[in-house]
């Protein structure tokens, strides 16, 4: 048995190794991203809507306006909710 766990051990600290590797050329992209003035996690966040299934997306979408909605009942959005109060008036 302890032969068979460290063979495991070592495949799967190879792979974790691929993995950091792999996430390097994404952590570049973050950062001249960030440099150029945009923000890394509205970046991720697109990126993976990007790869989202449609339906997932739409859902997702759907919940987001409930939320601005709400968020907009609870005067939590500055400067906006002044702007919609004076609209509805």
């Amino acid at each position: 048995m302890t032969s068979s766990a460290t063979e495991y051990a070592k495949q799967l600290a190879m792979h974790f190794i691929e993995i950091d590797d792999a996430k390097q050329p994404a952590k570049d992209i973050l950062a001249s991203a960030k440099d150029a003035g945009y923000s890394p996690r509205v970046l991720k966040q697109a990126a993976k809507e990007l790869n989202m299934d449609p339906d997932k997306r739409a859902k997702l979408y759907a919940d987001e306006d409930q939320l601005d909605d709400l968020r907009f009942q609870l005067g939590l959005v500055p400067g906006l909710s002044q702007t919609y109060r004076e609209a509805a008036e």
